[in-house]
């Protein structure tokens, strides 16, 4: 799920309560689950005849939609909040159960949760580094600058320095940019990610057949290292499987970001 695994004694070391702060002051006052809960309150008892806000007057439109924009990235601060609890769990799962059908059905069992929003919530986690002591203070950073609900949507962006690129094309010279900015300029991003196309499965399978080929010739000269020639034909063996090794790797790195990409894209 993330891709960077910490090791589990990181993972699972004591760890002090890691305050990220808000990125800009909220109006709401009292609690937010207050504030929601009087809210739902007002709704059930709100008649047909005011339904719809006075379109002359617009005062209460304005503040109903500043509500509505709040409550959209407290409720992403949450999410991200959680993150870092999120990738703890699946990190000790996957220390102590090996077999990923097995992760599976442990994370399915026991968390109430999508299994496809536990893995966003993890690659969020991993991307700014919140589990690690190193990168975790300048993760923190970003999340401050970015603030909750557009650092979400930039943890599919793995690259920290691709987020700042992002970021500053969105913001546009401002000192923030807009949500909707934001996910323009992520279009954008993606458009020109997937611009050449990742190579097909097909041919990860052929690049792997490759490199597996080099590995039998190699196997079969065992019995020539002591020559001459059996050395210069093993060295001409493993420059090639380095070779195709080299592009099965690059193969799988192009086809992974575009799954990112993808994903990213699924929820932009």
């Amino acid at each position: 799920m993330a891709r960077r695994i910490l090791s589990a004694d990181s993972a699972l070391a004591p760890q002090s309560q890691v305050s990220l702060g808000t990125a800009a002051p909220m109006e709401i006052r009292g609690g937010f689950m207050q504030e929601l809960q009087a809210r739902w309150q007002d709704m059930r008892s709100l008649g047909l005849d005011r339904v719809l806000f006075d379109w002359q007057e617009r005062s209460g439109l304005m503040r109903e939609i500043s509500w509505v924009n709040q409550a959209r990235e407290r409720l992403d601060e949450a999410f991200l909040k959680v993150a870092p609890s999120m990738l703890r769990i699946v990190l000790t799962v996957k220390q102590n159960l090996p077999d990923p059908a097995e992760q599976r059905a442990f994370l399915a069992e026991h968390l109430d949760w999508d299994l496809k929003r536990v893995s966003e919530l993890c690659i969020t986690a991993d991307s700014y580094g919140l589990l690690d002591p190193g990168p975790r203070k300048p993760g923190e950073e970003e999340i401050r600058q970015y603030g909750w609900s557009n650092a979400l949507k930039l943890a599919y962006v793995r690259d920290a320095r691709t987020r700042r690129e992002i970021w500053d094309a969105a913001r546009n010279g401002a000192p923030r940019a807009s949500y909707r900015a934001l996910l323009e300029e992520l279009r954008r991003f993606r458009e020109r990610k997937l611009i050449g196309p990742p190579p097909p499965a097909r041919e990860l399978g052929e690049r792997l057949s490759a490199a597996k080929e080099g590995f039998d010739a190699l196997q079969s000269l065992a019995n020539r290292l002591g020559r001459a020639d059996g050395m210069a034909d093993a060295l001409a063996t493993v420059t090639r499987v380095q070779r195709d090794l080299n592009q099965f790797r690059k193969a799988l790195q192009e086809r992974l970001k575009a799954r990112e990409v993808e994903d990213m894209a699924a929820h932009t």
